[in-house]
């Protein structure tokens, strides 16, 4: 780990502090820990508070940055890791378009009161993405009342947004004033020190054999986000694998050039080649199916969806039928599997690939 990195464990570990050089975590430590450079040291802080179980803690918590900053990420992870830590009480995560939609099905099918217990129970409640609550006032209004009961009974709420809460726009100014009152904190785009850890993290991650160089050349090509830095390792882990060379600077500095120089393909355009590559229909993708052939050949559409696309796991899962984050990254899992043991997969996803490229 690059000297100057903070950690922020996130399924239940004690927190760190200061990453060692000497740190050897898992495979899985990736999705495990947030990797915050100094331009997101506040963010270590404000974790630290909310996963203590003493009672100083910032609540509410409202993090907030564009896309690509890691706010899901945290979000989970955060839910992850106090349900592991407290155990009783688990926390509930939810989206803030989930939180609209359960809210109107509770009042059509008069279970308000259900729903209303589930989240004002909660020792803490996350809401991941506050902008899709704009244009709703009946969730706005019940979002009011669930963050004036979980303060009453000591609940914890942390809240994801693009913008701060004051600059949302239709927000309510009581919902606002809530917010408001609690800790808010920026999230920035990596620096170059925090994307040479991920780099790092994600090249262990994936077991790929680079050079120093390359490593560097990864890290200082230009602002970039994770799924960004990912999608790139994805791609230089499907070209080493054709040729069987170690990936160095050169090869890196190819295929960034490739990536800048082409618009990556929507969702519709990548869901609409893999289905005509595997005799199905694009609904067939987006719908509950769980047909062989069908759920293939979707794990196949969302892995190049993250690989040659920016979406974040949950805009893959919104397109593909409505698939939460756990499951679009379960599908991609399944396909990197099937690419080690079957070559027919791996033919569909190269051809995919360079199609998709010249899009």
């Amino acid at each position: 780990m690059e000297d100057g990195i903070v950690s922020i464990p996130l399924l239940g570990q004690p927190f760190s502090g200061r990453v060692s050089p000497a740190d050897s975590a898992g495979k899985a430590s990736l999705f495990r820990e947030f990797l915050a450079g100094p331009e997101n040291r506040l963010v270590a802080v404000a974790v630290q508070s909310i996963l203590e179980t003493g009672e100083d803690f910032f609540s509410p918590l409202v993090l907030y940055g564009p896309p690509g900053t890691g706010k899901t990420h945290l979000a989970l992870g955060l839910a992850t890791a106090w349900t592991a830590r407290v155990g009783r009480r688990p926390a509930i995560y939810t989206t803030g378009i989930d939180f609209a939609r359960e809210l109107a099905d509770a009042v059509e099918t008069h279970s308000t009161g259900d729903f209303r217990d589930r989240f004002r129970r909660t020792s803490l409640f996350v809401l991941d993405d506050l902008d899709h609550l704009v244009d709703k006032k009946a969730a706005q209004e019940e979002l009011i009342s669930t963050l004036d009961a979980l303060e009453q009974s000591a609940g914890r709420v942390v809240v994801t947004a693009s913008q701060p809460p004051g600059q949302l726009p239709k927000l309510f100014p009581s919902l606002v004033g809530r917010l408001s009152a609690g800790l808010l904190v920026p999230l920035s785009r990596p620096g170059v020190e925090a994307k040479l850890a991920i780099v790092r993290r994600l090249i262990s991650l994936r077991s790929l054999d680079v050079d120093e160089a390359a490593v560097h050349v990864l890290a200082e090509a230009r602002e970039s986000t994770v799924p960004e830095l990912f999608g790139t390792i994805l791609q230089l882990e499907m070209s080493s694998k054709v040729d069987g060379a170690r990936v160095d600077a050169a090869r890196v500095r190819q295929c960034l050039t490739e990536r800048n120089d082409f618009d990556p393909p929507s969702l519709s355009e990548i869901a609409g080649a893999t289905a005509r590559h595997f005799a199905l229909r694009v609904s067939d993708l987006r719908s509950p199916s769980r047909r062989r052939t069908v759920v293939t050949a979707r794990g196949v559409a969302m892995h190049l969806a993250r690989s040659l696309t920016g979406k974040s796991l949950n805009e893959i899962g919104r397109y593909f039928g409505g698939r939460d984050h756990s499951t679009v990254s379960y599908g991609c899992s399944n396909t990197e599997k099937l690419l080690e043991t079957e070559p027919a997969i791996r033919e569909a996803v190269a051809q995919l690939g360079k199609r998709l490229r010249v899009v």
